[in-house]
C-alpha cells in the first residue's frame, strides 16, 4: 500500500484544487472539482448525501484523485484507490475547508438542490493502487 510522503501531504494542506473522478452505474467516469485535504494517513474531501460523488462512492469505492499545484498546473499529485465515507466530523471538516480555501466559514453551496441536501460526509482515499508525483525540476531549483 502506498504512503503519503512528506512533501505530498505538505502539498494536500495548501490551497490547491482537486478533481475527484467517481464511476457512475454505467462504468463511466464523473469528475467533480473539490477542495481537498489530508489526515496524515489519507487523502479526504468533503461531499453530501444526494451528490452524485457520494451515491456513486457509495456503489463502489473505486476513486481516481488529482490535486493540480495552483501556481504552477505542470505540477500535480494523482492519487487512487478506495474511499470511505464517514459523517462525523464532516460539518467541522467543511468549515475547515472553506477557511482554508476562502478565508471565512463555510455557508454552504449557492444552488438549491444544496438547501434541500442532507448532512455532509467526508470520504478517505487510502492510496493503495497508485500514487503519482510530477516533480518539478524547475520549481526546486528557484
Amino acid at each position: 500500500m502506498a504512503t503519503l510522503s512528506a512533501s505530498q501531504q505538505a502539498f494536500l494542506k495548501e490551497p490547491n484544487f482537486a478533481v475527484v473522478a467517481t464511476v457512475r452505474e454505467d462504468g463511466s467516469p464523473q469528475s467533480t472539482v473539490v477542495w481537498i485535504d489530508t489526515d496524515g494517513e489519507n487523502v479526504v474531501f468533503n461531499t453530501k448525501r444526494g451528490r452524485a460523488k457520494f451515491d456513486h462512492l457509495e456503489r463502489d469505492r473505486r476513486v481516481s484523485v488529482t490535486v493540480v499545484d495552483a501556481d504552477d498546473p505542470y505540477s500535480y499529485l494523482e492519487v487512487q484507490g478506495l474511499a470511505s465515507l464517514e459523517d462525523e466530523g464532516a460539518a467541522d471538516h467543511v468549515n475547515m475547508l472553506s477557511h482554508k480555501y476562502r478565508g471565512t466559514d463555510f455557508q454552504g453551496s449557492r444552488g438549491p438542490r444544496d438547501r434541500a441536501s442532507q448532512a455532509g460526509s467526508r470520504a478517505h482515499l487510502q492510496p493503495g493502487l497508485s500514487l503519482h508525483a510530477r516533480d518539478d525540476q524547475r520549481r526546486r531549483a528557484a
